[in-house]
Protein backbone atom coordinates (compact mmCIF):
# COMPACT_ATOMS: atom_id res chain seq x y z
CA UNK A 1 0.00 0.00 0.00
CA UNK A 2 1.11 3.56 -0.64
CA UNK A 3 0.57 4.26 3.04
CA UNK A 4 3.90 2.46 3.57
CA UNK A 5 5.64 5.07 1.42
CA UNK A 6 3.96 7.87 3.37
CA UNK A 7 5.10 6.38 6.68
CA UNK A 8 8.65 5.92 5.36
CA UNK A 9 8.82 9.53 4.19
CA UNK A 10 7.45 10.81 7.48
CA UNK A 11 10.06 8.75 9.33
CA UNK A 12 12.90 10.17 7.25
CA UNK A 13 11.67 13.72 7.75
CA UNK A 14 11.53 13.18 11.51
CA UNK A 15 14.98 11.56 11.54
CA UNK A 16 16.43 14.40 9.47
CA UNK A 17 15.03 17.00 11.84
CA UNK A 18 15.98 15.26 15.08
CA UNK A 19 19.59 14.26 14.39
CA UNK A 20 22.56 16.20 13.10
CA UNK A 21 24.29 15.18 9.90
CA UNK A 22 27.71 14.08 11.13
CA UNK A 23 28.40 11.29 8.64
CA UNK A 24 31.24 11.42 6.14
CA UNK A 25 30.59 11.00 2.43
CA UNK A 26 33.06 8.44 1.09
CA UNK A 27 32.97 7.49 -2.57
CA UNK A 28 32.31 3.89 -1.57
CA UNK A 29 30.11 2.38 1.15
CA UNK A 30 29.68 -1.11 2.63
CA UNK A 31 26.49 -2.62 1.21
CA UNK A 32 25.22 -3.28 4.73
CA UNK A 33 25.45 0.45 5.49
CA UNK A 34 23.05 1.41 2.70
CA UNK A 35 19.44 1.55 3.83
CA UNK A 36 16.97 0.54 1.11
CA UNK A 37 13.38 1.86 1.07
CA UNK A 38 11.91 0.59 -2.24
CA UNK A 39 8.33 1.61 -1.37
CA UNK A 40 9.48 5.21 -1.32
CA UNK A 41 12.41 5.47 -3.71
CA UNK A 42 11.81 2.83 -6.39
CA UNK A 43 9.33 4.49 -8.78
CA UNK A 44 8.94 1.52 -11.12
CA UNK A 45 7.66 -0.61 -8.26
CA UNK A 46 9.89 -3.68 -8.57
CA UNK A 47 12.92 -5.34 -10.13
CA UNK A 48 13.23 -6.03 -13.85
CA UNK A 49 14.95 -9.42 -13.83
CA UNK A 50 16.24 -9.14 -17.40
CA UNK A 51 17.87 -5.78 -16.70
CA UNK A 52 19.22 -7.09 -13.41
CA UNK A 53 20.70 -10.13 -15.14
CA UNK A 54 22.47 -7.85 -17.63
CA UNK A 55 23.92 -5.79 -14.78
CA UNK A 56 25.17 -8.91 -12.99
CA UNK A 57 26.94 -10.09 -16.16
CA UNK A 58 28.43 -6.64 -16.67
CA UNK A 59 29.63 -6.41 -13.08
CA UNK A 60 31.33 -9.79 -13.32
CA UNK A 61 33.31 -8.54 -16.30
CA UNK A 62 34.47 -5.27 -14.74
CA UNK A 63 35.35 -3.81 -11.36
CA UNK A 64 32.35 -1.50 -10.90
CA UNK A 65 29.09 -0.21 -12.30
CA UNK A 66 28.10 3.46 -12.19
CA UNK A 67 27.77 4.77 -8.61
CA UNK A 68 24.41 4.62 -6.88
CA UNK A 69 22.93 7.78 -5.39
CA UNK A 70 22.44 7.94 -1.63
CA UNK A 71 21.56 10.68 0.82
CA UNK A 72 22.56 11.16 4.42
CA UNK A 73 19.58 11.25 6.78
CA UNK A 74 20.55 11.56 10.42
CA UNK A 75 22.87 8.63 11.07
CA UNK A 76 21.82 6.66 7.97
CA UNK A 77 22.81 6.34 4.33
CA UNK A 78 19.60 5.95 2.30
CA UNK A 79 19.53 4.66 -1.28
CA UNK A 80 17.82 7.15 -3.61
CA UNK A 81 18.66 5.83 -7.08
CA UNK A 82 20.32 2.62 -8.25
CA UNK A 83 18.22 -0.21 -6.82
CA UNK A 84 19.04 -2.57 -9.69
CA UNK A 85 22.76 -1.83 -9.35
CA UNK A 86 22.57 -2.30 -5.56
CA UNK A 87 20.91 -5.70 -6.05
CA UNK A 88 23.51 -6.67 -8.67
CA UNK A 89 26.32 -5.99 -6.18
CA UNK A 90 24.55 -8.17 -3.64
CA UNK A 91 24.03 -11.02 -6.09
CA UNK A 92 27.69 -11.01 -7.12
CA UNK A 93 28.91 -11.18 -3.54
CA UNK A 94 30.41 -7.70 -3.37
CA UNK A 95 30.58 -6.15 0.08
CA UNK A 96 30.84 -2.50 -1.00
CA UNK A 97 29.41 -0.22 -3.68
CA UNK A 98 30.49 3.10 -5.29
CA UNK A 99 28.35 6.06 -4.26
CA UNK A 100 27.51 9.67 -5.03
CA UNK A 101 25.44 11.86 -2.75
CA UNK A 102 22.18 13.76 -3.08
CA UNK A 103 22.14 16.89 -0.96
CA UNK A 104 18.57 17.89 -0.26
CA UNK A 105 15.51 17.12 1.82
CA UNK A 106 13.77 13.72 1.93
CA UNK A 107 10.83 15.26 0.03
CA UNK A 108 13.18 16.46 -2.71
CA UNK A 109 14.86 13.05 -2.80
CA UNK A 110 11.58 11.34 -3.75
CA UNK A 111 11.28 13.65 -6.77
CA UNK A 112 14.93 13.08 -7.65
CA UNK A 113 14.36 9.31 -7.69
CA UNK A 114 11.55 9.75 -10.21
CA UNK A 115 13.59 12.02 -12.47
CA UNK A 116 16.56 9.65 -12.38
CA UNK A 117 14.40 6.70 -13.41
CA UNK A 118 12.85 8.68 -16.24
CA UNK A 119 16.36 9.22 -17.67
CA UNK A 120 17.62 5.70 -16.99
CA UNK A 121 18.74 3.17 -19.58
CA UNK A 122 15.69 1.20 -18.50
CA UNK A 123 13.06 3.96 -18.79
CA UNK A 124 9.76 3.71 -16.97
CA UNK A 125 6.78 2.56 -19.01
CA UNK A 126 3.70 4.73 -19.30
CA UNK A 127 1.98 2.70 -16.57
CA UNK A 128 4.99 2.99 -14.26
CA UNK A 129 5.07 6.76 -14.76
CA UNK A 130 1.37 7.01 -13.94
CA UNK A 131 1.71 4.81 -10.87
CA UNK A 132 4.62 6.91 -9.61
CA UNK A 133 2.62 10.10 -10.18
CA UNK A 134 -0.27 8.57 -8.23
CA UNK A 135 2.10 7.71 -5.38
CA UNK A 136 3.30 11.32 -5.25
CA UNK A 137 -0.28 12.60 -5.28
CA UNK A 138 -1.19 10.35 -2.35
CA UNK A 139 1.85 11.59 -0.42
CA UNK A 140 0.19 15.02 -0.69
CA UNK A 141 3.41 17.03 -0.41
CA UNK A 142 4.03 18.26 -3.96
CA UNK A 143 2.55 20.72 -6.42
CA UNK A 144 1.04 19.60 -9.72
CA UNK A 145 4.05 20.92 -11.60
CA UNK A 146 6.54 19.02 -9.43
CA UNK A 147 4.58 15.76 -9.70
CA UNK A 148 4.32 16.10 -13.48
CA UNK A 149 8.02 16.94 -13.85
CA UNK A 150 9.24 14.08 -11.66
CA UNK A 151 6.96 11.43 -13.15
CA UNK A 152 6.87 12.48 -16.80
CA UNK A 153 3.09 12.88 -16.82
CA UNK A 154 1.02 15.97 -17.63
CA UNK A 155 -0.34 18.46 -15.11
CA UNK A 156 -3.85 17.73 -16.39
CA UNK A 157 -3.43 14.05 -15.52
CA UNK A 158 -2.09 14.99 -12.09
CA UNK A 159 -5.20 17.15 -11.61
CA UNK A 160 -7.35 14.12 -12.47
CA UNK A 161 -5.46 12.05 -9.91
CA UNK A 162 -6.04 14.70 -7.26
CA UNK A 163 -9.77 14.57 -7.94
CA UNK A 164 -9.70 10.78 -7.57
CA UNK A 165 -7.79 11.11 -4.30
CA UNK A 166 -10.45 13.46 -2.94
CA UNK A 167 -13.18 11.01 -3.94
CA UNK A 168 -11.39 8.05 -2.34
CA UNK A 169 -10.57 9.96 0.85
CA UNK A 170 -8.65 7.99 3.48
CA UNK A 171 -8.78 4.86 1.28
CA UNK A 172 -6.65 6.45 -1.46
CA UNK A 173 -3.45 4.97 -0.06
CA UNK A 174 -4.86 1.44 -0.38
CA UNK A 175 -4.57 1.56 -4.17
CA UNK A 176 -1.03 0.92 -5.40
CA UNK A 177 -1.79 1.54 -9.08
CA UNK A 178 -3.42 4.50 -10.77
CA UNK A 179 -5.58 2.16 -12.85
CA UNK A 180 -7.20 0.61 -9.77
CA UNK A 181 -7.48 3.96 -8.00
CA UNK A 182 -9.19 5.56 -11.00
CA UNK A 183 -11.64 2.70 -11.38
CA UNK A 184 -12.40 2.76 -7.66
CA UNK A 185 -13.00 6.50 -7.80
CA UNK A 186 -15.39 5.91 -10.69
CA UNK A 187 -17.25 3.39 -8.54
CA UNK A 188 -16.27 0.31 -10.52
CA UNK A 189 -15.61 -3.10 -8.98
CA UNK A 190 -12.08 -4.25 -9.79
CA UNK A 191 -12.43 -7.95 -8.84
CA UNK A 192 -11.45 -9.98 -11.87
CA UNK A 193 -11.25 -6.94 -14.14
CA UNK A 194 -8.91 -6.89 -17.09
CA UNK A 195 -6.32 -4.20 -16.46
CA UNK A 196 -6.62 -2.57 -19.88
CA UNK A 197 -5.84 1.07 -19.30
CA UNK A 198 -7.00 3.41 -22.07
CA UNK A 199 -4.67 6.13 -20.79
CA UNK A 200 -1.68 3.82 -21.13
CA UNK A 201 -2.82 2.77 -24.62
CA UNK A 202 -3.07 6.42 -25.69
CA UNK A 203 0.40 7.12 -24.33
CA UNK A 204 1.86 4.16 -26.21
CA UNK A 205 0.30 5.33 -29.49
CA UNK A 206 1.53 8.88 -28.85
CA UNK A 207 5.05 7.58 -28.16
CA UNK A 208 5.05 5.72 -31.49
CA UNK A 209 3.93 8.87 -33.32
CA UNK A 210 6.63 10.88 -31.54
CA UNK A 211 9.26 8.34 -32.57
CA UNK A 212 8.07 8.58 -36.18
CA UNK A 213 8.34 12.37 -36.09
CA UNK A 214 11.84 12.15 -34.62
CA UNK A 215 13.02 9.70 -37.29
CA UNK A 216 11.44 11.73 -40.10
CA UNK A 217 12.38 15.26 -39.09
CA UNK A 218 15.24 14.77 -36.62
CA UNK A 219 15.56 18.12 -34.81
CA UNK A 220 14.14 20.29 -37.57
CA UNK A 221 10.67 20.62 -36.03
CA UNK A 222 11.84 21.32 -32.50
CA UNK A 223 14.50 23.77 -33.73
CA UNK A 224 11.89 26.04 -35.36
CA UNK A 225 8.66 26.21 -33.32
CA UNK A 226 7.10 28.72 -35.73
CA UNK A 227 7.43 26.42 -38.73
CA UNK A 228 6.29 23.49 -36.59
CA UNK A 229 3.18 25.46 -35.61
CA UNK A 230 2.48 26.36 -39.25
CA UNK A 231 2.80 22.71 -40.28
CA UNK A 232 0.47 21.57 -37.51
CA UNK A 233 -2.07 24.25 -38.39
CA UNK A 234 -2.07 23.09 -42.00
CA UNK A 235 -2.39 19.44 -40.97
CA UNK A 236 -5.17 19.76 -38.39
CA UNK A 237 -7.17 22.48 -40.12
CA UNK A 238 -10.49 23.09 -38.38
CA UNK A 239 -9.54 20.73 -35.54
CA UNK A 240 -6.53 22.81 -34.53
CA UNK A 241 -8.38 24.49 -31.60
CA UNK A 242 -9.06 21.02 -30.13
CA UNK A 243 -5.36 20.17 -30.36
CA UNK A 244 -4.39 23.48 -28.74
CA UNK A 245 -6.85 22.75 -25.93
CA UNK A 246 -5.31 19.32 -25.34
CA UNK A 247 -1.80 20.79 -25.36
CA UNK A 248 -2.67 23.04 -22.43
CA UNK A 249 -2.39 20.05 -20.10
CA UNK A 250 1.21 19.45 -21.16
CA UNK A 251 2.47 23.00 -20.61
CA UNK A 252 4.57 23.68 -17.48
CA UNK A 253 2.97 25.86 -14.85
CA UNK A 254 4.33 29.42 -14.79
CA UNK A 255 4.21 29.56 -11.01
CA UNK A 256 4.26 26.80 -8.45
CA UNK A 257 1.48 28.33 -6.39
CA UNK A 258 -1.27 25.72 -6.54
CA UNK A 259 -0.39 22.99 -4.09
Amino acid sequence: MITGAAEALAGLIELSASRQDNLSRPDRLPLVSVRVLPDLFQPRGGMDERHLSDLVKLLRSRKDLDPVTVMVVGDSYVLIDGHHRHEAYQRTGNDSIPTVYFEGTPEEAVLEAGKANAKAKLPMSSRERQDFAWRLVVLDRYSKAKVADASGTSTSQVATMRKAKRVLGVDAGNFETWFKARKAAEGKDMDGADEFDPEEWKQQVADRFADTLARTFSGRLSDDPEIAAMALAAYFGRRLPEVVGELQGFLPEVADEEF
